[in-house]
């Protein structure tokens, strides 16, 4: 029978631990760790996240303070960006995507100071990951590799597969499982015949966003799926993943759920983010902690 990861309970783990961590630092630490979410969007995907986000945050004991931008120029984003780097009480900043349409992507990531880039956006955090050494965990990368890790253990030597190559998900994710001594392929919209690469991962990782792409015609029979994707489906007024979950059932050794499989882990890796800033900035060690297999 398929397992299907439902990561709710490993992610109050994991936050209980981060809790304890900053517990253990509060005498040295001149403030509780604290994230600054930049938003300038009410769609509900983006709302949905930041209610995530407000929660778990809550249980790790973070601050969150939500900066909400709509109407503002590019302008007046960059300078609000800027101020939130240059104020002491800030540790984290995470700009909460969309943006409206008049606003440069490019230009509100040049403005984010690297040492407070919790998401790893900025060219410096991610050249840091193509080190193999990175400054801050890639908060999507790093969810799914979490879950993959949890499933199947140790990654060396394994076959895995990504589809999708955006900077955010599929290369820093890439790299990570590189470093774990994984033999790595991506593929993406002009790879050709895409089915023939992903019926030979021990693991795939799917971070398109297309409904249910994923089939049993896709897969390796016991394989794991990592489903980082999500899209919304009006008919059903649900949210769905890249895998299609009856098709693979029985086939597939393990899928991730969505929305509760890889989304609960970037939202930890996020907060994790946050306190090793705080951290780094009051001169203490911190360590990232385990999830509880």
């Amino acid at each position: 029978m398929t397992i299907i990861l439902h990561t709710s309970e490993l992610a109050q783990n994991y936050l209980a631990s981060l809790k304890a961590q900053i517990r253990s630092q509060q005498k040295t630490l001149d403030h509780a760790p604290t994230l600054a979410v930049v938003t300038g969007s009410s769609e509900a995907g983006p709302s949905a996240y930041l209610r995530r986000i407000s929660g778990l945050a809550e249980q790790a004991g973070i601050n969150l303070q939500i900066i909400d931008i709509a109407g503002q120029n590019e302008r007046n984003f960059c300078q609000t960006v800027r101020e939130l780097g240059a104020n002491k009480q800030i540790d984290g900043i995470l700009i909460l995507f969309p943006l409206p349409e008049e606003i440069s992507r490019q230009a509100i990531i040049d403005a984010l100071p690297p040492e407070k880039d919790v998401d790893c956006l900025h060219p410096l955090n991610l050249g840091s990951i193509m080190n193999g050494a990175p400054y801050f965990e890639p908060c999507t990368a790093t969810g799914a590799l979490m879950a993959a890790e949890h499933l199947v253990g140790d990654l060396r030597g394994k076959d895995c597969v990504i589809i999708g190559s955006s900077p955010v998900v599929g290369r820093p994710l890439s790299m990570l499982l590189l470093d774990r001594g994984a033999t790595v392929s991506v593929v993406h919209i002009d790879t050709q015949d895409i089915k023939s690469h992903c019926r030979k991962a021990d693991v795939l990782f799917s971070a398109v966003g297309k409904a249910r792409l994923v089939t049993a015609d896709w897969i390796k029979p016991e394989s794991c799926l990592i489903d980082i994707g999500i899209s919304y489906c009006p008919d059903e007024g649900r949210v769905v993943g890249d895998v299609d979950l009856k098709s693979v059932e029985d086939i597939a050794y393990a899928v991730t759920a969505v929305p509760d499989g890889v989304g609960p882990l970037t939202t930890c890796t996020l907060l994790a983010n946050t306190v090793k800033s705080a951290f780094n900035r009051a001169e203490l060690n911190f360590s990232y902690p385990a999830l509880s297999q």
